[in-house]
């Protein structure tokens, strides 16, 4: 066999075996009920917000498949999690199920039938949904932040957006870190309307959190933490 042809054979099989890693499995939209409430998972619902305010099921984590920045705010779901994608009846979900596939996700499942066939079926769906996207109320400059921690003992920096499901569970935590800690100043950020924020606090995924003592980083948190545990470091 001569060099060329091996080379050819080589590269054959390295294209194939790259390919092969793009994987994601395939389930029903109705065995999600079994699950629904399993804290391991990620529902990432990507249809448009004019669908999801149609109806959508609860707990679910909401990125549109046409937004311009689509991949980079599913590079933010924690990939530990199981993350089960669906759209209005397969199509998009299965697009968007090969997009987390080749962004590393290991444990990827579309849900085939999509929201239609979970409504169709009477299966328990919420409606009215409090509108996603970022206004202006939103925004906070860096000179505004720094001037904040600056002039604070203790900050804590809290950085989420209004798509993602674990930010919404862990909301309550927050204001309740708040009501109990006066001497504690929180920042929140909505990484949409701050997209500096994600480079400087080094969010690999939401939500972030980031404590600051005397205008120093002496905590930093990717991810759902409890309330106990959290209130450990203060």
């Amino acid at each position: 066999m001569n060099r060329a042809l091996l080379f050819l054979i080589i590269i054959f099989f390295i294209s194939c075996s790259n390919k092969s890693t793009l994987v994601y499995e395939k389930t029903d939209i109705l065995s999600l009920d079994k699950i629904l409430n399993d804290t391991d998972i990620i529902i990432l619902d990507v249809r448009t917000s004019e669908e999801i305010d149609a109806g959508y099921i609860p707990n679910s984590t909401f990125i549109d498949y046409y937004d311009k920045n689509f991949e980079n705010k599913i590079n933010l779901i924690d990939p530990s999690k199981k993350i089960y994608t669906l759209c209005k009846s397969g199509g998009r979900s299965v697009k968007a199920a090969e997009i987390l596939s080749k962004n590393g996700f290991r444990n990827v499942y579309n849900l085939e039938g999509g929201f239609m066939r979970w409504k169709a079926n009477k299966m328990p769906y919420d409606i009215n949904l409090v509108n996603n996207d970022s206004s202006n109320t939103d925004l906070i400059s860096e000179i505004r932040l720094d001037s904040l921690i600056k002039n604070n003992t203790n900050t804590l920096i809290y950085i989420s957006t209004k798509w993602c499901s674990p930010c919404k569970k862990m909301e309550p935590i927050i204001d309740k870190l708040v009501d109990n800690n006066g001497s504690l100043k929180v920042i929140k950020i909505d990484l949409d309307a701050n997209t500096y924020a994600q480079e400087r606090f080094d969010v690999k995924s939401l939500p972030a959190l980031v404590l600051y003592e005397n205008n120093s980083v002496v905590w930093h948190k990717n991810g759902i933490i409890a309330y106990d545990d959290l209130i450990s470091f203060f």
